[in-house]
Formats: structure tokens, sequence, C-alpha cells
């Protein structure tokens, strides 16, 4: 075990290493400052192509990670070279082989995963390639995360870390803040072309909402929701994210709450900041979770390949999702496969319109419906000449073929699902 020596002033780094030694360190010193040098010319290409946005706050990121990695690897090995004093003060760290070779597999799976997050970019557009862009640089971010932890294993270089930021102290009762303001327009956040009127208390002025603006997709409360049509089979795609615990000071990338219809499967997901370690032995997460004042629940969600976060998948998060409908608040805790937790707590306005327009890709109802409700609305669809089939309480394909023609007969959108706005023009009162 690597043993901790904080130091409270300038690290001094021994010269008492051989000349074999440094030479043989020297020259891998050299390989990783001019990886370094290569990474932050790339990430410098990616902030140029673009104005502002939270793509563009993640390669910031990248970027000062990056120049911080080259400022003390360049000074370890200034000080190996001649024994100079570094000027950056850092929790200085034996070396730990083993750790070193692990990392090295790590970065190797990390760097996969760049890769992949670039195939998605590249072939997705709108919304969906915009958080593909970001998931790529929250990927490289989380990369030079890990050389980080690399040199610090391989050669005993640690790194300063993050500094804490300290809150203001709040306004008093007799002052009243100012509005939030897009920034360099002086237009309140409830103000903006893209604001929700609903919702005049959240400020829409942060990067996500204008970006999503920009897109064309539609803005619910705390949620963005973009709609369009998956390139293998055109079914209709929904992704729907909550910006409520953005904070555009992360290092580490985005934390929201994702809920999806791709392909005809439902899903929700966590998404959160910092890398997650994997559960030994199995693929999934534990996850404690709780839905306005409702008791805590304890469940397990699958862990996401990035290892960003936890989705359910499939039916479960079709109920999820129901639970949520009405719900005004959702706090999630996810403890991973070392036992830390990562908690987050968001903000559900919107979470209706949100809900049916996953519900409505995906063909189920937001309504907790019984078999006999099924039943009566097979039967109002056979007696108004939309045949349904046998009223026997299974929504199967006939059930919602009928369903689509008497929607698309009424104007309404044709899901094949029995959702509210459906159910109302059927006149049907469901048992709830």
């Amino acid at each position: 075990m690597n043993k901790l020596r904080t130091l409270t002033t300038a690290l001094m780094l021994s010269t008492c290493l051989g000349g074999a030694v440094f030479a043989q360190d020297g020259a891998a010193l050299n390989a990783e400052i001019a990886t370094i040098e290569s990474q932050i010319t790339e990430v410098e290409a990616t902030i140029a192509n673009y104005d502002g946005g939270l793509i563009m706050a993640l390669a910031q990121s990248r970027r000062e990670a990056l120049l911080l990695l080259r400022t003390v690897v360049q000074s370890r090995q200034q000080a190996e070279a001649g024994g100079a004093t570094i000027e950056v003060t850092v929790p200085a760290v034996e070396p730990d082989p083993e750790r070193a070779e692990q990392l090295l597999g790590e970065m190797a799976a990390q760097q996969r995963l760049v890769e992949g997050a670039q195939r998605e970019a590249a072939s997705s557009g709108g919304l969906i390639q915009a958080l593909a862009l970001s998931r790529v640089e929250t990927e490289k971010l989380t990369l030079a995360q890990l050389q980080m932890a690399y040199l610090q294993a391989r050669y005993g270089i640690a790194f300063p870390m993050t500094p804490n930021v300290t809150a203001s102290a709040p306004p008093s009762s007799e002052t009243t803040a100012p509005a939030a303001t897009s920034e360099g327009t002086g237009v309140t956040g409830a103000a903006l072309p893209w604001a929700d009127p609903d919702h005049s208390d959240i400020d829409y002025s942060l990067v996500p909402f204008e970006q999503a603006h920009n897109e064309g997709d539609q803005i619910s409360g705390w949620w963005v929701i973009n709609e369009e049509r998956a390139a293998i089979d055109d079914s209709p795609t929904v992704i729907t994210i909550n910006y409520s615990a953005y904070d555009a000071r992360s290092y580490g990338g985005l934390t929201a709450l994702l809920a999806q219809c791709r392909e005809g499967t439902t899903s929700i997901v966590f998404v959160q900041d910092d890398y997650l370690i994997s559960a030994s032995r199995r693929d999934s997460f534990d996850i404690t979770y709780r839905i306005d004042s409702a008791p805590a629940q304890s469940t397990r969600w699958s862990e996401l390949t990035n290892n960003k976060g936890a989705g359910l998948f499939g039916t479960g998060s079709e109920d999820f999702l129901r639970s949520l409908y009405n719900a005004e608040s959702f706090f999630i805790r996810l403890t991973d496969g070392n036992g830390q937790s990562h908690d987050a707590e968001f903000d559900l306005a919107g979470i209706q319109d949100t809900t049916e327009a996953v519900a409505g890709a995906c063909g189920w109802s937001t309504l907790e419906l019984s078999r006999d409700d099924y039943r009566a609305i097979q039967t109002l669809l056979n007696a108004g000449g939309f045949e349904a089939g046998i009223p026997d309480g299974v929504w199967g394909n006939g059930s919602r073929n009928a369903m689509r023609t008497f929607q698309e007969q009424n104007g309404l959108p044709t899901t094949g699902a029995p959702d509210r706005a459906t159910l109302k023009a059927l006149g049907v009162q469901p048992g709830q």
C-alpha cells in the first residue's frame, strides 16, 4: 500500500537516483510528455470549434487537467535531472508498480470507450449527437484522470486536488437575489424564448437549455425532450434529459436523469460525474431511491458500459416511470463496487410531458390499467367499428392496430397505446 506523505512546502524530489535509473525513467517521461502534448493540441482544436456550451466546457476542463499533468511531469523530469525544486505543492506517494500495471489495463479499456463514443457521435445527429459529443469529452476527461493515477503509481508523481469551491452566504431575508440572466444578453432565465412559461422559477439561462433550443427540442420544466426516428427501422425514438442537477463547474462531466425509448425499449438512466468502480463479478449496482417523501426503496440497476452510471430497462422502467408521473422530487444513491456512494437529487418538474412522450413512442400507457380496464377499452373500440378482437383484457397486436386507427381518425398521436388523451376521447375512466 502507498505511504502518503503530505507536504506543506515545495516538494524536493530525491536526487540520489543513479544515472542508469534516471536514463530509463527520463526516456519514459519524455514519451509521457510527448503524449500529453499531442492530447493538448487535440483538445485545443476541439475548443476552437465551439463558441460555448457544454461540450466546450468539458473540453476546457480536460485541457486544464492536461496542462496540470504536463506541468507536474515536466517538474518531476527536471527534478530528477538536476535536483530542481518543484514549485507545486503536492502530496507525494511511493510508486506502486502493481497498481500501475492495473491502471494501464483500465486506460486501454477507457480508450475503447472513447472510440465507441466517437463512433456514436459520428453516426448520429441532433440532440443525440450533442449528447454523444459530450460523452466523448467526458470519456477523454476520464482518460486524463486515469493518466494522472497511472503516473502517480508508476513514478510516485501525485497531483494537487481540485480546490473546493466555497459558496457565498445566502442573501438575507431583506435582500432579493437578482434573477439569473443569459450571459451577455441581460435577459432573465424565465424570459428567454425557450423558457417554459409554466415553470418561471427555473433558470433557463443554463447552457443545456439554450443548446436544446438551438437543436429544436421541446423544453418542459427541467426536462429536454428530443424526438427522432431510429436509423435501423424508423421506429420513434424519444430521449429526455432532466438537467436539475446540472453543475457547470463539474470537471467530471454531466449529472442527469434520462428517460428514453429506443427501438421499442424503455429505459431510465442515472448518469453521474464520477468514474465508478465496477461491481465485482456482477454487472449491476446497488441503488437506493426516494420519491417525494415516500420511504426509501432499495433495488439494483444495470451498470452502464462507460462506468458513469446505471440504468433500468424494459417493463421495469415503464413501471418506474409510472411511479414518477405525479412526483415532484427524486433522490437516488448509487453504491459502486468499492462501497462508494454517489448521490443526486432531481426536481421532476415537467415529468408528465416527459413520461407521455416516452410512453407514446414505446406504446405503453402511463396509467396502471387493470385487465378489466383493457377489456372495457376493447369493447368500446369494437362498438365503434374499430376491430380489436375478442374483449379478453389482453392488449395484443389486434388491439394496438384498432387503437391506432381510432387515434388517427380522431387527430390523436397514433401510439397504439391507451394513453390518457385517447381514453378521454373514448370516455373510459380507468380503475385507479
